[in-house]
């Protein structure tokens, strides 16, 4: 797990590793080393149950409209497992992608 911090903003991002851990959930969802589509389907059916909107990550990653999530996986030898970024742009960016460092998107 590695944690991002802002001079003057604080916390920001907190990515949280689909091999490493830890094991997270959120509003009942279980996020991290997860079979992608798999978490894809309980995205759709929680946006479904609580009649909120899907978003898609510009990798194709979905996760809730209201969640601070972005979600991608990673290769775990002959598979692949999700990992978990949670961010909180605050009054500083617009997106996660605007906040989140470059290494996030770049070294899985």
């Amino acid at each position: 797990m590695r944690s991002y911090f802002v001079e003057g903003t604080g916390l920001t991002c907190v990515l949280v590793d689909g091999l490493r851990g830890p094991q997270v959930t959120h509003e009942g969802i279980r996020l991290v080393g997860r079979v992608p589509s798999e978490l894809s389907e309980e995205m759709k059916a929680y946006a479904i149950e609580h009649d909120t909107g899907l978003r898609s990550s510009p990798r194709g990653d979905l996760s809730v409209d209201s969640f601070e999530i972005e979600l991608g996986a990673r290769r775990a030898g002959d598979t692949v497992v999700t990992w978990a970024l949670f961010f909180n742009t605050g009054e500083i960016a617009g997106t996660s992608w605007d906040i989140a460092p470059a290494e996030v998107w770049h070294h899985w």
